[in-house]
């Protein structure tokens, strides 16, 4: 497996795609799947029919972002690109579309990726020798509609998945996805890979359990919010587990999220603010009777090390590296002075590495937020 990891901050579209592709040193039509990660002051249509007319032979995804991530830091305003060459390895993609009313009109085009690529249905081993990548769009609140429609044609619920929900900067909230050219605004990319390399996909999560109970007594999944906590206001009930006011407790939300029950583990769900009627609203599904945890933060530096321990003790010689963080965290990160300590423990791990801020991320069939999903490929 190798990995190539170019970047532009031209503006013009045409211009930023030469650069990209002139930095590459192999020739275009030899790779098997290239990857871009794109800010929002790019014209998206544009760059997406670009490189596919670059990249003719290969399979072509790419994602809005709310900031790129490449071996010079974490960065804003420009189109991250990352290449896959390996005669190893096998790739085939597919464009989900109208992803938050009805992804099963999907499902013959993703059966007919998973054959191209040599994936089994309904087969407990098939993950095994392959994963998927996904991006989804990030403004019609369908990760987990997407997720479970997948894995009901796929038929493995353990079948290993790495992704990050697509962002965007500005006050204009619109995002965007696309697959060998072809672009939507409410749906997903996914790229199906199979290989016989080693592959490593987790989940870093910088936060620690308080101890700390609810109950959901009242909640809309749908639209991502709670109105009562143990019977009472949610805005309320959290405050008073801070123990802080009300009006304190609006600010604290990124440092102390709430952390769900699934599969046996606990993952995030982000707030994303306490309305004027004290309702929480979330980046995640949450359901009533279930309960959540409050969360806290921890110490960032010592999580990215035990990460990258844990992958090198998993993939000794890595050769990609797709990093997917919640944009929470970059800002986060960026207001703790910790960003270069952050990407210099990358660089210290990884031989090449790039990926994006993203607005929740996927691992399995969980959707969650102000996580670190990474995908690792070795040789």
């Amino acid at each position: 497996m190798e990995q190539e990891v170019v970047y532009s901050r031209n503006r013009d579209e045409i211009r930023a795609v030469n650069e990209l592709c002139n930095a590459l040193h192999r020739p275009l039509d030899s790779y098997q799947a290239v990857i871009f990660m794109a800010a929002s002051c790019y014209d998206f249509q544009t760059l997406s029919a670009e490189l596919k007319n670059r990249f003719p032979r290969t399979e072509v995804i790419g994602t809005s972002t709310a900031g790129e991530i490449s071996a010079d830091g974490f960065q804003n305003d420009s189109v991250v690109l990352t290449t896959m060459y390996s005669p190893e390895t096998r790739v085939s993609g597919v464009l989900i579309e109208h992803g938050s009313t009805y992804p099963i009109t999907n499902n013959a085009s993703i059966k007919n990726a998973l054959k191209s690529c040599g994936i089994a249905q309904n087969s407990k081993t098939s993950g095994r020798d392959a994963f998927a990548i996904a991006f989804i769009n990030g403004v019609y609140n369908a990760e987990e509609t997407i997720l479970t429609n997948f894995y009901s044609v796929i038929g493995n619920d353990a079948f290993p998945l790495a992704g990050g929900t697509a962002g965007f900067t500005g006050n204009e909230a619109k995002t965007f996805v696309s697959y060998n050219g072809k672009v939507t605004q409410d749906g997903a990319a996914l790229l199906f890979v199979k290989t016989r390399c080693p592959f490593d996909i987790r989940q870093e999560d910088i936060f620690n359990p308080t101890g700390k109970h609810v109950l959901v007594t009242q909640s809309d999944p749908i639209n991502r919010t709670i109105t009562t906590l143990n019977g009472k206001p949610a805005g309320s009930v959290y405050a008073t587990e801070l123990g802080v006011s009300e009006s304190q407790a609006a600010n604290m939300t990124f440092e102390n999220p709430f952390g769900r029950y699934l599969n046996g583990a606990i993952h995030i769900a982000a707030l994303s603010g306490i309305s004027s009627d004290r309702k929480i609203g979330l980046f995640a599904r949450v359901v009533p009777n279930s309960t959540l945890e409050l969360m806290h933060i921890g110490n960032p530096l010592e999580k990215a090390d035990e990460t990258c321990r844990n992958i090198q003790s998993a993939i000794p010689h890595p050769k990609f590296t797709l990093l997917m963080t919640c944009i929470t965290r970059t800002l986060a990160f960026e207001r703790m002075h910790i960003g270069r300590d952050i990407i210099n423990k990358y660089r210290a791990t990884f031989p090449t590495f790039c990926g994006f801020s993203c607005y929740g991320e996927q691992i399995g069939r969980i959707h969650c937020n102000q996580t670190l999903v990474s995908l690792v490929i070795g040789e």
